[in-house]
């Protein structure tokens, strides 16, 4: 398996650093570099098929958030490579696959590349994968985690710069995206109501017009955007009777 790299910096110390790293790894092929984010705006293409874009933020003519709006959808996996941690929100919200602060170590960079490569190996081996399943996320203390199982998450609510996961029992804060956290969940068990809020298909109790009531007595509005996907969700769950 050899996997096509791009690096995308405007420093090039830091793309020979990249570059010095990636050639480590015996499954990793640098493809292209660029110094400008312009020209990487301009010259990556889809059918290039690359995996890995190692993507600069702060960067001249074109911020690296910018350009990953650009790119997300040509490469499998888009990792930031950043000395600002402040953006690590942003970043995830344009599912990214990784964030990666400098100085980046050669021990972190290959611990990230293996944590990205066993997932790839999952999914190419067939083996069922619980998307549904959160398991660690980060907690307000920088050095604690807590671990989720999606069969006891309840709803998940947007709140400014976190996001609040509730289940039966417990609340949960975590400094990260909806968008992202909507990613890592299974379609089959969640669906997005609002731009705030996703919920447990099976925690619904009752639904009346555009109001959802969830089995904790918890309210949500179901917004106008996510109506149509709710209401074939509805149909599709609907006890019909047989003739």
């Amino acid at each position: 398996m050899s996997l096509k790299c791009v690096v995308i910096d405007d420093e090039q110390y830091a793309i020979d650093a990249m570059v010095g790293y990636i050639n480590k790894i015996t499954d990793l092929d640098v493809f292209t570099t660029y110094v400008s984010a312009l020209d990487a705006l301009t010259n990556i293409k889809k059918e290039d098929n690359i995996d890995f874009i190692f993507l600069d933020i702060e960067m001249p003519e074109i911020s690296g958030l910018e350009l990953a709006k650009s790119l997300r959808d040509k490469t499998k996996f888009l990792v930031f490579t950043t000395g600002h941690p402040s953006y690590a929100l942003n970043a995830f919200d344009l599912n990214a696959s990784q964030y990666l602060l400098k100085p980046i170590s050669f021990a972190k960079f290959a611990t990230t590349i293996d944590y990205i490569l066993k997932d790839l190996t999952i999914v190419n081996s067939s083996v069922q994968v619980t998307k549904s399943r959160l398991q660690f996320i980060k907690a307000d203390n920088k050095s604690a985690y807590h671990y989720i199982d999606s069969t006891e998450i309840i709803y998940i609510e947007a709140a400014k710069n976190y996001v609040l996961i509730y289940t039966g029992k417990e609340k949960f804060v975590t400094h990260m995206g909806l968008n992202h956290i909507e990613t890592a969940l299974d379609p089959k068990y969640f669906i997005r109501v609002n731009k705030s809020n996703i919920i447990a298909k099976n925690a619904i109790k009752k639904v009346e017009g555009h109001t959802i009531i969830l089995n904790n007595t918890k309210t949500l509005q179901l917004g106008d955007v996510y109506k149509p996907a709710f209401q074939d969700f509805l149909n599709g769950s609907l006890l019909k009777a047989g003739f």
